[in-house]
């Protein structure tokens, strides 16, 4: 039992001796008003959106003054980065055409991915009535899947470069998203398995060879900024489209449920049109799944295409 935790204690006291830094070490200052802003600004953005699959979007207290006041945090967070001589988080990094266009492309990636591995599980507990457990290990070919295909990805990406793997990998994951927006009570579980397998292949294509194509459009000083940054655009997508998917399938269902006096009358019949209603709303998100796929091909269009490109080093300017 304490063999894991030591050795995870062990690889942090290791690492200064082992891993070898990737660029320079530089002394860093701290700016103390940027990170108040930041902790308050994304903060209260995330958790207004969080709060909008248990609230809904109209609750004032609990989802529009929290976005509200993160959305104006946030501004006033970006306005001091761009007067700050050292910034605490240079936003400067998406004047970079490429870096900008692949952030937005991984976004949408993270809203494809978050999307159906949030409502998934929900379908298939709550239509096929299999346990958490179960319908947890029904994904653990997909996410296996995209463990093995990752570092090939990466091999592929060097070869060919990141716009052809973002179209080969969006339109997979436009495939394989397809037959969810059709998925009734009596689609077997093994298929389900199976396309969710054929979706997180495209997602290993897509996710790995962006990130590496929107840190090689930066200079290596900038490097930090636009890991920090795009990693932000990744947390920003998945809350959004976990609240955009939550309160979507609600509606539908809210719309399509039959009347309560239904199931006083005639419980096996309110059951039926229950689950009907159910289907409904998981087929509308998983379709907004599909559409965030689609976009996500639209955008790999305007990536530069081959790996390696003219770095654009003046961020200044």
């Amino acid at each position: 039992m304490l063999s894991t935790p030591l050795a995870i204690v062990l690889a942090f006291l290791a690492a200064p001796f082992v891993v070898k830094d990737v660029i320079a070490n530089r002394d860093m200052s701290l700016d103390v008003p940027s990170l108040i802003l930041s902790i308050i600004g994304f903060g209260s953005f995330l958790w207004g959106f969080t709060n909008v699959a248990n609230n809904g979007w109209g609750d004032l207290t609990m989802v529009i003054l929290p976005i509200v006041i993160g959305v104006s945090v946030i501004s006033l967070f970006i306005y001091r980065q761009l007067h700050l001589e050292v910034p605490f988080l240079d936003v400067r990094v998406f004047k970079v055409k490429q870096f900008s266009v692949t952030t937005a492309a991984i976004a949408l990636s993270m809203m494809t991915m978050m999307g159906v591995e949030m409502m998934l599980p929900l379908y298939l507990q709550n239509i096929h009535g299999l346990s958490a457990l179960d319908s947890g290990l029904a994904l653990l070919p997909g996410a296996l899947m995209m463990g093995l295909v990752s570092p090939i990805a990466g091999r592929v990406y060097d070869k060919v470069g990141a716009r052809r793997m973002a179209l080969v990998g969006f339109s997979i994951l436009a495939i394989g998203t397809i037959p969810f927006t059709f998925l009734t009570a009596a689609t077997p579980d093994h298929f389900i398995t199976l396309m969710y397998a054929v979706r997180m292949f495209g997602i290993a294509m897509v996710m790995m060879p962006l990130t590496a194509s929107a840190m090689s459009a930066l200079p290596p000083h900038e490097a930090a900024h636009g890991t920090a940054t795009n990693n932000t655009a990744r947390q920003i997508a998945s809350a959004i489209v976990v609240a955009l998917l939550s309160s979507v399938t609600q509606n539908v269902i809210n719309t399509n449920k039959p009347a309560k006096l239904l199931l006083t009358n005639d419980p096996l019949a309110y059951a039926s049109k229950m689950i009907d209603a159910s289907l409904k709303g998981f087929q509308t998100s998983f379709s907004l799944g599909l559409v965030f796929a689609l976009l996500g091909i639209i955008v790999a269009l305007f990536l530069r295409k081959g790996k390696y490109i003219e770095i654009e080093r003046d961020l200044s300017a």
